[in-house]
């Protein structure tokens, strides 16, 4: 295949790849029967333009042969298959959710929460945040430093000090979920945002920032906000602009700032066309097993033990690339089911793809909060919390292995039960009702 061009096999590869990326569009209007402004429509839209930039204008930039490469349209291919296979499993789990009628068999959707009761463990949340921020922070860079460069210090400072970023970001997301229930109202939310862009923007991750937005507008979906249409027209720009401002405070002090610093920001399908072409070369061996048995590092604090490996799981394919990356906090991205690949070939990505613990939650989330029982903000309980917290919290649990998720999502449920009222929320001034 000649450089630049690409063949009617290779558009087609293209073309499938961006349908598939419009699946919550399909998934929540013909299968969840909502309207088309919704949470998973909108969240779709916001991510939208990130998701060309990976699949098509990374690749097209930084790759010698561009959307032609060979390494490029295997990859694509494989996470085509990838997204297909999750949808299936999706979709299959979905349905057994709806025949077993699952929300019969929930707990705590009898235990109400008071206004007092969410303030109290809002006011919680923030202060562990400002805890777990200061503790990282103060690890290496210094809080003043961090402060003032927070890009660098979420790239260069956070080995050994993991744990306190994982902790200031969910406390972040669970403080942001009791502030929009302590008063769901839109005026209330946005007068709030301010503050919650402002402590996620320390964190230092773009992602976190665009996260934090998709919430927002979700739950002013919920309570029907009227100006809810401007708030997506007037908010997108705004958080692209703090993305490329986090951008810029990255490469400000280096000589990198330019088109090709904003391109090596979408820079993960190129890496899995790298990935690939070595594969296809024979030049890169499967690993068997190794990627998924060591990937269980993952729970290990390194503060506990610190002779933990830097490269385990997928990062095991990075240091065939980029040999001691890992140790120096530096781990590029791929995309293209290069995790899923890498142990097994094709049939990983099949099976790994079908079994995906986060489509398998997205089909079940869904038909609790969209089918039975539903989001009720006349009664809110702590079911509504567990709801809300594991489909809409910005980022929570960001950077936990599945297992250590479900000790987080307990952890916050546990808390808020133990600064819960024992009163009935009925004879309480000020309760949500």
């Amino acid at each position: 295949m000649d450089a630049g061009t690409v063949s009617p096999l290779a558009v087609a590869n293209l073309s499938v790849a961006f349908l598939l990326v419009l699946w919550p569009l399909w998934f929540s209007t013909r299968v969840l029967h909502l309207p088309w402004l919704n949470p998973l429509t909108m969240a779709m839209a916001i991510d939208l333009p990130i998701q060309i930039m990976t699949l098509y204008g990374g690749p097209m930039f930084l790759l010698p042969d561009g959307l032609a490469s060979r390494g490029f349209q295997y990859a694509l291919l494989m996470g085509n298959l990838l997204l297909v296979s999750q949808l299936a499993g999706m979709l299959t789990f979905y349905f057994i959710a709806d025949s077993l009628r699952i929300e019969r068999y929930m707990p705590l959707r009898h235990l109400e929460l008071t206004r007092s009761d969410i303030r109290r463990s809002m006011i919680f949340f923030v202060c562990l945040y400002l805890a777990a921020f200061v503790l990282l922070a103060s690890g290496e860079f210094g809080v003043v430093n961090w402060i003032l460069n927070p890009r660098e210090g979420y790239q260069l400072y956070r080995v050994g000090h993991g744990q306190w970023f994982a902790l200031a970001m969910s406390a972040l997301a669970a403080a942001m979920l009791m502030m929009f229930l302590y008063k769901p109202t839109g005026r209330a939310l946005l007068w709030r945002m301010p503050f919650i862009f402002a402590l996620a923007f320390l964190l230092g991750t773009k992602g976190f920032l665009l996260q934090i937005f998709v919430s927002m507008v979700a739950f002013l979906w919920f309570i029907r906000w009227r100006h809810l249409n401007k708030a997506l027209l007037l908010g997108t720009p705004f958080i692209f602009l703090l993305l490329l401002w986090n951008l810029y405070l990255a490469m400000a002090d280096t000589d990198d700032f330019g088109t090709d610093s904003i391109f090596q920001y979408f820079e993960y399908y190129a890496n899995a066309a790298d990935y690939y072409e070595a594969v296809l070369n024979g030049d890169v061996r499967l690993f068997h097993g190794e990627v998924t048995v060591s990937s269980f590092w993952a729970y290990v604090p390194r503060a506990l033990w610190p002779e933990k490996p830097f490269a385990y799981g997928a990062v095991l394919v990075n240091e065939i690339f980029f040999p001691g990356a890992a140790e120096e906090t530096h781990t590029p991205g791929y995309g293209g089911a290069v995790e899923q690949f890498a142990d097994f070939g094709i049939a990983g990505v099949i099976f790994f793809g079908f079994f995906s613990p986060k489509f398998i939650g997205t089909a079940i989330l869904s038909y609790l909060t969209f089918k039975r029982p539903g989001v009720n903000f006349n009664r809110i309980t702590m079911f509504t919390v567990f709801l809300l917290l594991v489909s809409y919290a910005p980022f929570f649990g960001g950077y936990l292995p599945g297992a250590l998720y479900v000790v987080a999502v307990g952890a916050v449920i546990l808390a808020i039960g133990l600064l819960r009222s024992r009163r009935t929320p009925r004879t309480q001034q000020g309760a949500v009702v």
